[in-house]
């Protein structure tokens, strides 16, 4: 049992599975995810191919996460940020602008990485990292 110093300090850390209490360790090794750091909003992102994550509907900035469908109203145009294509290998993300508008969507990944895809306007993409940027397919 966890004392109550640590639990002031470091919060709960009680990890579950299929709602049965895991050991506690000191250490979480994720395989066969993605993981990639959040710095922007402060956490770490844990992707499991397979799996999607569907956004809200985005109407101003928004960074994607590696296996989102971002659902976008561009009416007003919105900027989607990507993360880093490096360590997210394989992984996808799909755009999709749900209210039949036409305005540009605008795609800014990572510092340094390009986006590798055509121009505007898009109504549906889909991009997928190869480890050194996003590819439109």
């Amino acid at each position: 049992m966890l004392n109550w110093i640590d639990t002031l300090f470091f919060g709960i850390r009680r990890i579950l599975a299929a709602g049965v209490e895991l050991p506690e360790r000191p250490a979480l090794n994720f395989v066969g995810a993605v993981v990639t750091d959040n710095p922007a909003e402060n956490r770490t992102d844990v992707f499991i191919r397979g799996a999607w994550l569907v956004s809200p509907v985005v109407t101003s900035t928004y960074t994607a996460r590696p296996g989102e469908l971002v659902r976008v109203n561009a009416h007003g145009g919105v900027m989607i940020r990507l993360p880093p294509a490096a360590g997210n290998v394989g992984a996808e993300i799909v755009v999709k602008e749900v209210a039949g508008e036409e305005e540009a969507i605008a795609i800014v990944a990572s510092t340094g990485e390009q986006v590798a895809r055509g121009g505007y306007p898009f109504i549906t993409f889909r991009l997928v990292s190869d480890g050194a940027t996003w590819l439109t397919l």
